[in-house]
C-alpha cells in the first residue's frame, strides 16, 4: 500500500470516528478489544497511531494509542469487526475477523506491526527519513542521532539545533530567554552541570546523544528545579541480544575526536561500554572594552583590548549493566566520568586616564590561564511493574560528585605579577522512590519522594608576587573559603485522569523543602534560613481525531542559586573588571503559563505555544564602579532582583515534501521586562533556527544549519545578536561505515560579539561600558564512522520482547505522556 492511500484511508477512518462521535447510535456491550501497536524494524511501541473498530459497514469506534503504543475499546457488543491502524509514516494495517463471542469477553490481539512507508521494496533499502523534530503530548524531542550534522561535536553543538533553546558562545543554555533551566542526563540530575553548564556541556560528545527532550510544563513527578524548564538529555543505549559497536573519527582545523562503544548483550542481561574524546585547537579571539565613569566626583576613561589563543580538551567514558529478573523486573547499574581541561594566552592591554587626558593607569599584562574538571556518577534503578501493566514501583539511588580547578598566572610589564587557584568540588547523595497506582481505568495515581544530601565547597587563594623575594606569596585579603551544605526533602502526588471526548486533566502538588548551612571567611557566623516550597501544576490537554493536540497549563517552579553564583571568591585575572559570587543568594520562584497547539498536515507537523513566565525574587548579573587601590573597576556580582516577566510565542514545522527532503526550524521571540526598586529594562528578543537535508542515491547525503539569535535586553543594559551556520555532506560505505565532509560558519570569518551596561542609580558611582569581541569559530573537518558486530532480533529474549529498540532510561519517565489513552 503506497503511503498516500495510507493517507486516504486514515483521513476516512478518522470521518468515520468523527461522525460515531457525534452521535452514531450503536448497540453496546461489555466486552474489550485491546492491543499494542510496534514498528516492525525497531519494535519500539508506536505512539499515538490511529485505531478505528468498523462493523461491516461503517466505523463505530475509534481512539489513538499512548506512549506505550497500547489501545482499548470498552462497551464493545457482540458481533464480528475488524481493527484498522494507521500512523503517518506507516503503511495502515487492517485486522479483519475479530469475533466477540460473549458480553463480557477480554480479547487481546497482542502485538500488530506497522511497517514503515519509506521502504522500497525493488531495492528492500530505506531511503526515507525519520522525523528530527517530534510533537509529544508532553514534551518536544529533537533525534539528535538522526542529524548527520552532529558527528564529532558536543552536547553544546546539539543544543543549539533544539528548537526552543538558544546557546550563546559561552555555551549557556536559554530555554525562551531565561538561563534558568534543568538540564539532566537520561532523567536524572548530575554534579557536572552544578559550576557550569557550558563547560558541562563540552564534556558530553554529541555522538553518545541519541535525543534531546524540552519539558516546558513538568508535572509534580519533576524536582521543581529549573524556572524556565527541563531540558532532558538522552545517551544512546542499544538493547538488541550479540556483540556490537562503533568506531568514529575526525580531524579538523579547529579540532580532532574519537569515539567508540561496546555493546554486550544476551536475553537478560547487557553490558554497555562507550567512551572517548575531543580535542580543540586554534580558537583565537580578540577584544576591546572601553567605558567613562564618574566615581567620587573623579571621571575616567578606560580602554582595554585583548588578543588570546585557547584550546581545550575533553574525555569521558561509561559503563552500564542491566538486568532482567524477569519479564516485569529489571535493575540497571551505571558509572560514568568525565574530565576536561581548558586553557587560554594572551595579552591584555589597559590605559586609564583622567578627564584631562593625563594617564592614571598603562598595563600591559600577558595571563595563562587553565582550568581543569572531573565528575563521576554511579546510580542504580530497580524498576518493577505488576499485572496491571501501568502499576509500577522504582526506586533510584545516585552518587555525583564533581571536582574543578581554575587559576591563572599573570606578568605585568613583562614582570611576574599575580596568580589565583580556586579549587571547590559538588556532592551529592540522592534517594527517590516513584509509585503508580491504577484507579480503576481512566485514574492514575503517582506518588513518591526523593531526598537529597549536597555539599559545595571552594578553597579560594590568591598570590601577590614578592620581587624582593623572588616568589609568589599568599595574599590572604584576597582569599577565601566557602563550604555550604544543602539538603533537599521533597514529597509529590499526582492525578492523571481520561475525561470523555479525549480530554485529560493530570494535577498534583509537590513539598520541597530545604535546609541550608553554610560557612565562609567573610563570615563565620553566617546564618542563610531555609525554605520550604509547595508547588502546584495542572494540565489540561485534548487529543483530536487527526492526531493534533491542545495543552493548557500551569505550573509553579524554582530555582536554587548555584555554586555558580554563591561562589565569593573573586577573579582578579582582568584588574580593571573583577567578578565574584554571593553567598546570600535566596531562591528564585516563577509561575509558569502556557498553551501548546501541535497539528499534523500529510507528512508535516507543526507546534505553536504561547507562555507567560512570572519570576520574583529573579537572580540576575549586576555591575558596578568601584575605587580600588586608587584606581576605577567593574565590579560583577549576582543579585536577587524584584521582577522578571516574559510574555512569548514559540512556533517550530518539521516539514517533508518528499521522502528524502526534510525541513525543520522555528522562531522564538519574547518579551521580556526586568525591574528593582531603582531600575528596569525591557524590550524584544528572538532566536530562529533551520535544520535542512536531503538523501541522494547511492548513500549521499547532505544537511544544512543556521541558528540566529537577536539582541538581548539585560538589566543594565543589551548583547547584540549573532548566529551559526554549518554544511554537512556524507556518504554511505556498504552497510557498516561511513565518510563525511563537514564546513562550520564558512561564510563569515569571525562571530562578532557587543554587550553594553551602564548604571546611573548612584549618583556618587555612575559608568557607560562596551565590550565587544570577535571569535574565530571557521572550521573544516572529516570523519569517519564504522559499526561492527552482530545483532540477534529474534524475539526470543526479553531484551528484545519486552524492550525492542527502545531506550530503558527514556522510558522511566513516559508515565508524563500518558495523559490520555
Amino acid at each position: 500500500m503506497s503511503f498516500k492511500n495510507g493517507l486516504k484511508i486514515l483521513a476516512f477512518c478518522f470521518l468515520s470516528v468523527s461522525a460515531f462521535a457525534q452521535g452514531a447510535n450503536e448497540k453496546k456491550g461489555n466486552a474489550t478489544i485491546s492491543g499494542t501497536i510496534i514498528d516492525s524494524t525497531s519494535k519500539s511501541p508506536v505512539e499515538f497511531a490511529a485505531v478505528a473498530l468498523w462493523n461491516a459497514s461503517k466505523a463505530i469506534d475509534g481512539t489513538l494509542t499512548d506512549t506505550q503504543g497500547a489501545f482499548k475499546f470498552q462497551n464493545v457488543a457482540k458481533g464480528t469487526y475488524k481493527v484498522l491502524v494507521s500512523s503517518i509514516g506507516y503503511k495502515a494495517q487492517s485486522i479483519e475477523n475479530v469475533v466477540i463471542s460473549s458480553d463480557n469477553q477480554k480479547l487481546d490481539l497482542g502485538n500488530l506491526t506497522l511497517s514503515s512507508d519509506n521502504i522500497q521494496l525493488d531495492e528492500v533499502k530505506v531511503v526515507g527519513q525519520a522525523a528530527l523534530v517530534e510533537d509529544k503530548i508532553d514534551r518536544l524531542v529533537y533525534n539528535a542521532d538522526k542529524d548527520i550534522s552532529n558527528r564529532g561535536g558536543t552536547a553544546e553543538n546539539v543544543l543549539r539545533k533544539v528548537p526552543m533553546l538558544s546557546v550563546d558562545l559561552d555555551g549557556n543554555v536559554e530555554l525562551r530567554g531565561s538561563e534558568n533551566v534543568r538540564v539532566l542526563i537520561n532523567n536524572k540530575p548530575s554534579s557536572i552541570f552544578a559550576s557550569s553548564v557550558g563547560e558541562a556541556l563540552q564534556q558530553i560528545p554529541a555522538d553518545q546523544i541519541k535525543s534531546v527532550e524540552v519539558i516546558t510544563a513538568p508535572s509534580a513527578r519533576y524536582d521543581g528545579e529549573g524556572t524556565a524548564g527541563i531540558v532532558n538529555i538522552i545517551l544512546k543505549k542499544n538493547t538488541l541480544a550479540g556483540v556490537t559497536g562503533s568506531v568514529s573519527t575526525g580531524v579538523g582545523f579547529m579540532g580532532s575526536f574519537l569515539n567508540g562503544n561496546l555493546n554486550m548483550r544476551d536475553r537478560k542481561w547487557g553490558i554497555s561500554l562507550n567512551g572517548g574524546g575531543r580535542y580543540s585547537y586554534n580558537f583565537k579571539s580578540t577584544g576591546e572594552n572601553t567605558r567613562t565613569s564618574v566615581v567620587d566626583g573623579e571621571t575616567t576613561f578606560l580602554n582595554q583590548t585583548s588578543d588570546n589563543r585557547g584550546n581545550w580538551h575533553h574525555g569521558s567514558y561509561r559503563a552500564t549493566f542491566d538486568y532482567d529478573f524477569d519479564e516485569n523486573t529489571n535493575f540497571t547499574i551505571s558509572y560514568s566520568r568525565r574530565g576536561r581541561g581548558s586553557g587560554s594566552k594572551g595579552d591584555q592591554y589597559t590605559i586609564l586616564r583622567d578627564i584631562n587626558d593625563a594617564i592614571i593607569y598603562d598595563k600591559t599584562r600577558y595571563i595563562d590561564q587553565k582550568g581543569l574538571s572531573n565528575s563521576n556518577d554511579l546510580d542504580f534503578t530497580f524498576q518493577k511493574k505488576y499485572k496491571n501493566p501501568d502499576q509500577e514501583l522504582r526506586i533510584r539511588g545516585q552518587y555525583s560528585q564533581n571536582n574543578t580547578i581554575s587559576d591563572y598566572i599573570a606578568d605585568q610589564n613583562e614582570a611576574p605579577s599575580d596568580s589565583s587557584k580556586n579549587k571547590g568540588f559538588d556532592r551529592e547523595y540522592e534517594v527517590r522512590l516513584d509509585y503508580v497506582q491504577p484507579l480503576g481505568e481512566k485514574v492514575k495515581w503517582e506518588m513518591g519522594g526523593r531526598v537529597e544530601l549536597g555539599e559545595s565547597s571552594s578553597n579560594g587563594r590568591f598570590y601577590s608576587y614578592n620581587s624582593d623575594l623572588n616568589r609568589f606569596e599568599l595574599n590572604n585579603s584576597r582569599s577565601n573559603t566557602l563550604d555550604y551544605f544543602k539538603n533537599e526533602y521533597a514529597v509529590y502526588s499526582s492525578f492523571t485522569v481520561e475525561l470523555p471526548q479525549k480530554w485529560g486533566l493530570q494535577a498534583g502538588a509537590r513539598y520541597e523543602k530545604t535546609t541550608i548551612d553554610a560557612t565562609f571567611s567573610e563570615d563565620s557566623n553566617v546564618d542563610i534560613p531555609g525554605y520550604n516550597n509547595l508547588l502546584p501544576s495542572v494540565i489540561l490537554s485534548k487529543r483530536f481525531e487527526k492526531g493534533g493536540s491542545v495543552r493548557g497549563s500551569y505550573t509553579q517552579r524554582i530555582q536554587r542559586p548555584s555554586i555558580r553564583y554563591l561562589n565569593p571568591f573573586t577573579n582578579y585575572s582582568n584588574t580593571t573588571n573583577i567578578s565574584s559570587g554571593n553567598p546570600y543568594l535566596s531562591p528564585e520562584l516563577v509561575d509558569m503559563f502556557e498553551v501548546a497547539y501541535n497539528m499534523y498536515v500529510k507528512r508535516n507537523s507543526f507546534n505553536f505555544s504561547l507562555y507567560t513566565r512570572l519570576e520574583n525574587n529573579s537572580i540576575t548579573q549586576l555591575n558596578r564602579v568601584i575605587m580600588m587601590d586608587g584606581v576605577s573597576i567593574t565590579e560583577t556580582t549576582y543579585d536577587n532582583i524584584g521582577v522578571n516577566r516574559s510574555y512569548g510565542l514559540d512556533f517550530s514545522y518539521n516539514l517533508n515534501p518528499t521522502q528524502k527532503l526534510r525541513i525543520g526550524g522555528g522562531l522564538s521571540p519574547n518579551y521580556a521586562y526586568m525591574a528593582t526598586d531603582v531600575r528596569s529594562g525591557e524590550g524584544w528578543n528572538m532566536s530562529a533556527r533551520l535544520n535542512s537535508s536531503y538523501s541522494f542515491e547511492h548513500g549521499w547525503a547532505a544537511s544544512l544549519f543556521a541558528f540566529y539569535r537577536s539582541p538581548r535586553v539585560r538589566l543594565q543594559g543589551t548583547e547584540n545578536g549573532f548566529y551559526f551556520h554549518g554544511i554537512t555532506v556524507k556518504k554511505d560505505i556498504n552497510e557498516r561505515g561511513s565518510i563525511g565532509f563537514g564546513l562550520e560558519n564558512p561564510f563569515v570569518k569571525s562571530i562578532n560579539f557587543k554587550s553594553s551596561s551602564s548604571d546611573f542609580t548612584n549618583p556618587e558611582a555612575t559608568y557607560t561600558q562596551v565590550n565587544t569581541s570577535q571569535m574565530f569559530r571557521r572550521s573544516v573537518r572529516l570523519d569517519f564512522q564504522y559499526r561492527f558486530g552482530k545483532l540477534e532480533n529474534d524475539g526470543k529474549g526479553l531484551f528484545n520482547r519486552r524492550r525492542g529498540g527502545n531506550d530503558d532510561d527514556r522510558r522511566e519517565d513516559d508515565g508524563d505522556g500518558q495523559m490520555m489513552r
